[in-house]
C-alpha cells in the first residue's frame, strides 16, 4: 500500500502552501484532491491513511475530500473518445481495444477549503 506514503507527501505539499499563502491551519477545514480512476492510486486507502499522516501536526483537524475523474480515451481507430471502464475497455464506435488515454490519471491538490465566519447582521 503506497497510499501511505502518499499522504505524507500531501501533508508535506499542505505545508508547503500554508507557509507560502500565509494561511493560519487552524483555518483550514478540508481538502480536496482530483484523483483518476485509471491512478495506480486508491482512494479508499488514501483516505484512511490520512489520519495517521496527520496525527499530532497542526492538520490532524483537516478533512480529506477525494474528486474522482472518470478515465476516458480516445480510440487509436475511430478517434471517438469514450469512458475506457464503463465500454468494458473496448471502443462503442468501432470495437477496437486500442486507445490512448485523455482523462483518468490525474493526481492534484485541487483546492484548500477554509472554515469562515458569517457576519451578524
Amino acid at each position: 500500500m503506497h497510499e501511505l506514503g502518499i499522504v505524507f507527501e500531501i501533508v508535506k505539499k499542505l505545508d508547503e502552501v500554508v507557509r507560502q499563502s500565509g494561511i493560519d491551519p487552524s483555518e483550514i477545514a478540508e481538502i480536496l484532491l482530483e484523483l483518476g480512476e485509471a491512478s495506480t492510486i486508491v482512494p479508499k486507502y488514501l483516505k484512511e491513511c490520512w489520519p495517521a499522516a496527520t496525527d499530532g501536526t497542526e492538520f490532524e483537524h483537516v478533512e480529506m475530500e477525494i474528486q474522482v475523474v472518470t478515465a476516458t480515451v480516445r480510440c487509436k481507430q475511430c478517434g471517438k473518445v469514450y469512458e475506457y471502464l464503463n465500454q468494458g475497455k473496448v471502443c462503442p464506435g468501432c470495437g477496437s481495444e486500442a486507445c490512448s488515454i485523455v482523462t483518468g490519471r490525474e493526481f492534484y491538490l485541487k483546492e484548500i477549503h477554509l472554515f469562515y465566519e458569517e457576519e451578524e447582521v
